[in-house]
């Protein structure tokens, strides 16, 4: 794998080509639709209201989906994680999850400190970092990520399509400005349309649509920081949705001794 921390650093993204085989996804694809059945069973399911279009998510993390926990603890996403985080000792604190269907749109930070730039998350060395595994290809479809340039040190920056194709896995910093499910147009396929109402509201005709259904997972992790502590005790503590998702979020002995066998801390961040 070539894992290019020079250009995450420089742009707030990078994509690493090719880590899993076409096979591996396709596994993973059957995988995530009988994980969400088993959820449904669960009463887990559910979707956000006044949607154009009507995404299935799941709650709880990816380390407590028997189907999915796999994928978190691949060898290679934790080669990625601590090339990227420039440090072997990661933290895996809950944040995780996957997605079926097309969901929201908008570009926004996902750190504390969102808008306010002399905030402390932009002090010092951030260690926090989201990676996405897309389990369709996006560099010629709409549904991707797009991302804007150097917004994890710069106010703004020049809106990209991040180009994944299957089996590819992207990262990007919890502070670089950055909208999911995002359009493509026919005629013009690298054009971005910066505002979400617009880009709900393209007809059909007009876009490139994905040719299968948009499966996503989305994992994040971290080193032991205060930037990690705030996180935490500002976001993950004090949100009903956080709060239940790490609530019904169960682990495994077995999964439990799997992550620490790969020198990954798992916090939980309330009791079980």
């Amino acid at each position: 794998m070539n894992i290019d921390k020079q250009k995450f650093e420089r742009d707030g993204y990078v994509v690493v080509k090719n880590v899993f085989s076409a096979e591996e996804i396709k596994q993973m694809r059957i995988e995530a639709y009988r994980q969400y059945e088993i959820d449904k069973q669960k009463k887990l399911d559910f979707q956000l209201p006044n949607l154009p279009t009507k995404a299935k998510y799941s709650k709880g993390d990816l380390l407590s989906k028997e189907l999915l926990s796999h994928a978190l603890l691949d060898d290679r996403m934790l080669k990625i994680a601590r090339t990227i985080l420039g440090n072997d000792n990661l933290v895996y604190f809950g944040d995780s999850s996957y997605q079926i269907g097309t969901g929201l749109r908008g570009f926004h930070r996902d750190n504390i400190d969102r808008t306010d730039l002399n905030g402390p998350d932009w002090k010092g060395e951030y260690t926090l970092i989201r990676m996405g595994i897309y389990l369709q290809d996006h560099k010629n479809y709409s549904g991707g990520l797009k991302i804007k340039l150097g917004t994890h040190k710069n106010e703004e920056g020049k809106p990209i399509f991040v180009d994944s194709e299957v089996g590819d896995v992207a990262v990007w910093s919890l502070k670089t400005k950055h909208s999911g499910n995002a359009v493509r147009l026919k005629m013009f396929p690298n054009y971005s349309i910066n505002t979400s109402g617009k880009e709900n509201v393209i007809p059909s005709f007009l876009k490139k649509e994905e040719q299968q259904e948009r499966i996503s997972l989305f994992m994040t992790f971290a080193l032991k920081s205060s930037h990690l502590d705030r996180y935490i005790n500002e976001y993950t503590l004090k949100r009903d949705d956080t709060l239940e998702h790490a609530r019904v979020s169960i682990y495994d002995a077995t999964i439990l001794d799997v992550a620490k066998s790969k020198g990954v801390e798992v916090i939980k961040p309330i009791a079980e």
